[in-house]
C-alpha cells in the first residue's frame, strides 16, 4: 500500500443521537483512482472500553476526471430480492462504466473495511486499471 495513497480529505464526526461516529470524504490514489467513504459506527462502553460497530457505510471506488468511471461500490443502504441482508457489492462494465446488476450479496460478515477497500482498489489497478485506455482527462 506504501506510495497508493496519496492524501485524504476524511473527517471524523461524533453524533449524539444515536452515539456515534461518521467518517466521510474521498481517499485520492495515484493514476487518478479514488475512494468516497462514509461510514456511520455505532459506539457503546462495555466493561471499561469502547466497542464500536457498523451501522452503514458506502464506499465508491471510481477513476477522477471529466467522465463518470466507476470501478465498484460497497454499500448496505438498501435491500435486494434474494439477498439474505442489504450488504452489497455493486460492479461496473469497464468498457462502458455502466452499472451491473444485480449486485452481488456479500453479507455482513464480510462487509469490508475502508482498507479493505483500497488493497482492492490497488489490485484492481494493478490487474484491470493500467490495461485499459482511459484516454486523457
Amino acid at each position: 500500500m506504501s506510495g497508493f495513497v496519496l492524501e485524504d480529505e476524511l473527517t471524523l464526526e461524533r453524533r449524539r443521537e444515536p452515539r456515534a461516529l461518521l467518517l466521510r470524504g474521498r481517499v485520492r490514489c495515484i493514476h487518478g483512482l479514488f475512494v468516497d467513504v462514509r461510514l456511520t459506527m455505532a459506539t457503546k462502553d462495555e466493561r471499561a472500553r469502547a466497542v464500536v460497530r457498523i451501522l452503514d457505510y458506502s464506499y465508491h471506488a471510481g477513476i477522477e476526471g471529466s467522465a463518470d468511471r466507476p470501478i465498484f461500490r460497497y454499500d448496505n443502504a438498501h435491500d435486494y430480492p434474494h439477498h439474505a441482508d442489504a450488504h452489497h457489492k455493486h460492479h461496473f462494465d469497464h468498457a462502458t462504466w455502466k452499472r451491473l446488476d444485480p449486485p452481488e450479496w456479500i453479507g455482513e460478515a464480510d462487509c469490508p473495511q475502508p482498507i479493505d477497500v483500497l488493497y482492492e482498489l490497488e489490485d484492481w489497478w494493478r490487474e484491470t486499471g493500467q490495461h485499459l485506455d482511459l484516454g486523457e482527462d
